[in-house]
């Protein structure tokens, strides 16, 4: 198999819910014996072992694919806002929809490529091979001739210097979730609110986050380079208001948000260790990233 472009491959996993039982408790036999004390925890360990040895033998077979020329690094959801990819890098995500959010904020044009390594358990929409089609596709991956999808990044750029960026939704509050108070401007129109917070989702989150708040099945194509937000139990109390609830951003009329909590953040595709201080006095404008993430198909 001959490859031009690609240089390195990056395989991606998160640590499996096996794996997360067994570092508690201590060695996988007391794990098993610990979760046998009750039949919902054999059936919860079953289930975990069934999940590791699926992503351990994709990887396996994704690994025994890539020809000998092809350098191959192996990271974890951990490594990801560390981690240096290159411009000539081959990303893999081998999981759940979120791990390929994950990456995809990270990347700056880099194609990527979800991998369900179980399609019987997982459904995922950005999983858009099985191994055995990945495997297949890999020779046009390579080769840079792999078609792909794009899909917009919603980005926020903080009067301090932060940046940080969501492939589904950047939220906007305190990390208890509890009333997060800020200027709002969009368009025209300011306010001071009271609320629990704001998400600002792509049209790739669409229907997730942003659904459950908006209650409605509107299509929001993940290519259109929009965003739309909504804020989360908006309080009309003495000093705040409550009409800029929703609305359609665009890199012409971006949403700014001046922070008046004493300890606000910042959070994209619901990883708050991800995220960035958004304190009082710090003021963050969000548009849609100039950004575009590569999704392979």
């Amino acid at each position: 198999m001959e490859s031009a472009g690609i240089s390195r491959i990056v395989i991606l996993t998160r640590p499996s819910a096996k794996q997360a039982l067994v570092a508690r408790y201590g060695t996988e036999g007391q794990t098993r014996f610990a979760m046998a004390q009750s039949a919902r925890g054999a059936t919860d360990f079953a289930r975990a072992v069934h999940e590791d040895d699926a992503q351990t033998i994709a990887v396996r077979r994704i690994r025994d694919a890539i020809p000998a020329d092809i350098k191959i690094a192996e990271i974890s959801r951990a490594m990801v806002a560390q981690f240096l990819f290159a411009p000539d890098d081959l990303v893999v995500a081998v999981g759940q929809d979120g791990l390929v959010a994950n990456a995809g904020k990270y990347l700056d044009g880099q194609p990527l490529a979800g991998v369900n390594p179980d399609p019987g358990v997982i459904d995922g929409s950005l999983l858009a091979f099985d191994v055995p089609h990945f495997i297949a596709a890999l020779p046009e991956a390579l080769q840079g001739k792999r078609p792909h999808r794009e899909a917009t990044l919603a980005e926020a750029a903080t009067s301090d210097r932060q940046t940080l960026r969501g492939l589904n939704e950047i939220f906007v509050g305190v990390p208890n979730h509890q009333s997060a108070r800020y200027r709002i401007r969009f368009g025209r129109e300011e306010e001071v609110q009271s609320s629990s917070g704001l998400i600002i989702a792509t049209g790739t989150g669409a229907t997730g986050w942003m659904r459950s708040i908006m209650g409605d099945g509107e299509r929001h194509n993940p290519a259109a380079p929009t965003l739309r937000f909504a804020v989360r139990e908006a309080w009309p109390g003495k000093g705040f208001g409550a009409t800029i609830t929703r609305g359609t951003v665009t890199a012409a009329e971006p949403l700014v948000i001046e922070s008046r909590m004493d300890e606000g953040i910042m959070f994209a595709d619901g990883i708050e260790a991800d995220g960035v201080r958004f304190d009082a006095g710090v003021s963050a404008t969000i548009r849609p990233s100039a950004r575009r993430v590569r999704l392979l198909l």
